[in-house]
């Protein structure tokens, strides 16, 4: 993939050689390889510029141990475009290895020993991809970028425990990747005045949404996944004006309050895997843009008829493998038209005879894996449902015309519950015709 942009390609192999002070690349070995033919050579040498041709753009991808990158060892190389010094056993970067380097797109530091960025070691540059991935890096000082243009910046699976403020100075920053580290601890607006719209925490040790961390105003997506969450507070969000996408999937959350998410932007929420037993009535008031909810595999035990009030329609409410038990009076009569409503594996055994009034159209609708041991004929009058799964329940027979009780359904799953003998036949007759009748209401609600 690093060779994509490239229009010359130039591997570079290093070999031990015996130490010789700021010689950054000893005994090199240097195939270039281009659309109109290729070298080799071998040279020592403390700048890059040196062993490569000029003319057209570039890659350049360096095996073997550089383990210091000296001052302008990387400079002045009018037609570098990618550049690749992964598990090199890269343990110190000094400020300046990086000069003049006007088509720059790709930089890939990964897979080394780098404990510490230092303050200009990336400064001046205007790239597409920085990663520095795969290190040791513990320690980011005050302006490790400044004056940069980066779209991608990958700091992933590094030791970093503290995100400090100032390390990024007049930056321009897409995305940010910083995943599967140690960091605990993000430092009031570190991170204000990068113009991220994306931003991946997944895999760390964060305890809470500091707002004044996250103080970010053009982000769009953020992935707090798998970090030690336990409280949200009204006003968490309150500077993520544009975010469409959160994601706090498995971290230790048991209540969602109100003041959180009301009024956002947010589309994609994912609050499964944690701990909830309680969400408020209004959690999810007035979110006019939510398409995707998800509160699966959690705590909860009573289904709340006023969750997503001032709402228009989203398109996914799952909310499968809880501890529901039943579902009550106009259970879903704040979003009566969407595609999927999921309560699969969860306890339900009592569901009210008003339970599905105000529900206009949905396309898929599954209460499989649950205690139903009753089906109430005129439940679903008025309700179109392209699918119904009530498999894996409890029910040993269902009264009445099942062509009329389900005749505004496409598909319905029956399959694996305790039929009396009476009944099974009856069942299987319904099934059969059913999967042969024309199917009219598989579609996405408008």
């Amino acid at each position: 993939m690093y060779f994509i942009l490239t229009r010359l390609a130039i591997a570079v192999v290093l070999c031990k050689a015996s130490t010789s002070e700021e010689i950054t690349f000893k005994n090199v070995t240097v195939e270039w390889v281009s659309d109109t033919g290729g070298n080799t050579t071998v040279v020592t040498s403390n700048s890059l510029k040196n062993d490569v041709p000029s003319g057209e753009e570039m890659s350049v991808n360096i095996n073997g141990e550089v383990p210091i990158l000296y001052e302008r060892s990387v400079s002045d190389i009018e037609n570098l475009k990618s550049l690749v010094l992964s598990g090199v056993d890269l343990e110190e970067i000094k400020p300046g290895a990086f000069v003049n380097l006007p088509v720059l797109q790709i930089l890939i530091l990964s897979k080394n020993k780098l404990t510490e960025l230092k303050s200009d070691t990336f400064r001046d540059l205007n790239v597409s991809t920085i990663d520095l991935s795969q290190n040791s890096i513990t320690t980011l000082q005050p302006e490790t970028f400044k004056n940069i243009n980066i779209r991608h910046l990958t700091l992933s699976n590094n030791q970093i425990v503290e995100f400090p403020s100032g390390v990024f100075e007049n930056v321009t920053l897409g995305s940010l990747h910083l995943y599967n580290t140690l960091l605990k601890t993000i430092a009031p607006k570190a991170l204000a005045t990068t113009s991220l719209s994306s931003l991946v925490l997944s895999e760390n040790k964060l305890e809470e949404i500091d707002p004044e961390a996250f103080d970010m105003p053009e982000l769009t997506s953020l992935s707090l996944d798998f970090n030690s969450i336990k409280h949200l507070r009204a006003g968490d969000s309150k500077n993520l004006p544009q975010l469409n996408t959160l994601d706090l999937v498995a971290n230790k959350l048991e209540e969602v309050p109100e003041g959180v998410f009301n009024n956002s932007k947010i589309t994609h929420l994912k609050l499964n895997y944690n701990k909830i037993s309680t969400i408020a009535s209004k959690a999810f008031e007035d979110m006019s843009k939510i398409s995707v909810l998800h509160f699966d595999h959690n705590n909860l035990t009573q289904w709340d008829n006023n969750w997503l009030g001032g709402t228009s329609n989203p398109d996914y409410v799952m909310a499968g493998f809880n501890q529901f038990s039943e579902i009550p009076d106009e259970a879903f009569k704040n979003y009566p038209k969407l595609y999927s409503i999921d309560l699969q594996g969860n306890k339900i055994m009592k569901i009210s005879p008003k339970a599905f009034h105000k529900l206009e159209r949905v396309v898929n609708f599954s209460l499989r894996d649950n205690e139903i041991d009753s089906w109430g004929p005129d439940w679903l009058v008025g309700v179109s449902i392209g699918t119904i799964d009530l498999s894996g329940n409890k029910l040993k027979c269902i009264d009445g015309d099942l062509d009329d009780i389900f005749k505004n359904n496409d598909f319905v799953q029956l399959e694996d519950n305790p039929w009396d003998t009476e009944c099974a036949e009856k069942i299987k007759d319904f099934t059969t015709r059913k999967e042969k009748a024309p199917k009219t209401r598989s579609y996405v609600p408008n």
